[in-house]
C-alpha cells in the first residue's frame, strides 16, 4: 500500500480526524504496516518501549497481570505510554484475533511530534484515562 494511501486509515484513527494533509504525510512516511496472528504478543509488560501501533483490523487485548483491562478496536492505537514517558511497559498487549495494524518506531514517533505537536496534544486524554485505569489497578 502507498504511503498516501494511509490517508484513509489515518483519517479514521480519532486521533488523526483533525490532521491536514501535510501532517498526514508525515505519519504515512512514518509507518510500517505488520499484520499478526490472534494470541501473538506485540508488547510485553516490563519490556522497553520502543513503538506504538495503530490498529487497522482486528482487535488487541491489553493485560495487566493475569486481568484484561482493555480491548483495542480499528481506529485505536497501543504503546504511546512508554513512548512519551521513556518508560518500560506496563501491560502486555496481544492480538485477539488477526490484526493488520501500523507501527511507528520511537525515532519515527519523535519525528512526527515534532513536525505535527498537535498530535501529541490530541493523545493527552486518551493517555491521561489510561493512566488513571493503570493507578487504580496497581493499587488494588
Amino acid at each position: 500500500m502507498a504511503r498516501h494511501d494511509y490517508h484513509q486509515y489515518l483519517k479514521a484513527v480519532p486521533l488523526f480526524a483533525n490532521v491536514d494533509d501535510d501532517d498526514l504525510d508525515v505519519i504515512g512516511a512514518a509507518v510500517t504496516e505488520l499484520s499478526f496472528d490472534g494470541g501473538e504478543v506485540l508488547m510485553r509488560a516490563g519490556s522497553s518501549a520502543r513503538e506504538m501501533v495503530i490498529v487497522l483490523e482486528g482487535q488487541l487485548s491489553v493485560l495487566f497481570g493475569d486481568t484484561e483491562i482493555a480491548t483495542i478496536d480499528a481506529g485505536g492505537f497501543a504503546g504511546e505510554m512508554g513512548l512519551l514517558a521513556g518508560m518500560p511497559r506496563n501491560a502486555t498487549v496481544t492480538a485477539k484475533v488477526p490484526t493488520r495494524l501500523l507501527h511507528i518506531d520511537s525515532r519515527s514517533f519523535d519525528n512526527v511530534l515534532n513536525e505535527a505537536p498537535q498530535i501529541a496534544v490530541a493523545m493527552l486524554p486518551i493517555v491521561a484515562k489510561r493512566v488513571v485505569t493503570n493507578n487504580a489497578l496497581a493499587s488494588d
